[in-house]
């Protein structure tokens, strides 16, 4: 991405400050308004960026390097696969420019950290542990990324039942417990 993540935090603050307003006076007549700009709800700041990351704009590569940072010639994905399939089109001068100066750019895809990746050093998520229960970042179906998991049920040893005994003993008994854990396929 583009810019430093500190300068994109700044500016959706600063393009989202509210102003707020409070009246002086006897029984609420407003003799002297007091206003001040105030920081959004973190959950707007929130939302706002995770907007401009969905809709992060991937710049080509012919556009590296050139002096006018302000205006790129943005890929758009769309007319790609329609060049692709007519072969003959061309694009109108100044068509596919914008002001992206509150845009996220990015010129290289991420890796795709659902798979082995040996080269990145990427493991995948195929035999990951999940949560099969859950909803949250831990949950299968955010983990497995579409491909499902696999119920194994497991056994294992461990210490229960520990009583301590005065002074300074602790007796536990050894338990086997079996359970069913799920595996990212």
């Amino acid at each position: 991405m583009t810019g430093s993540p500190k300068k994109t935090d700044k500016t959706v603050v600063s393009n989202n400050m509210q102003v707020k307003c409070k009246c002086h006076g006897m029984s609420g007549s407003c003799e002297l308004k007091t206003c001040w700009r105030a920081a959004p709800d973190i959950r707007v700041i929130g939302k706002t960026l995770k907007e401009r990351y969905r809709s992060a704009i991937l710049v080509d590569q012919t556009n590296l390097g050139k002096k006018s940072l302000r205006k790129f010639n943005v890929v758009n994905q769309k007319k790609r696969r329609q060049q692709t399939r007519l072969k003959q089109w061309t694009p109108r001068k100044n068509k596919h420019k914008r002001d992206l100066s509150y845009d996220l750019l990015y010129y290289q895809k991420s890796p795709n950290f659902c798979e082995r990746d040996h080269a990145l050093d990427v493991q995948g998520t195929a035999g990951r542990l999940c949560n099969r229960t859950s909803i949250g970042s831990d949950g299968c179906s955010n983990l497995c990324c579409g491909r499902g998991y696999n119920l194994i049920k497991q056994r294992r040893i461990e210490r229960c039942n520990c009583k301590f005994h005065w002074c300074c003993h602790v007796e536990c008994q050894t338990c086997s417990i079996e359970e069913w854990i799920s595996a990212c396929k």
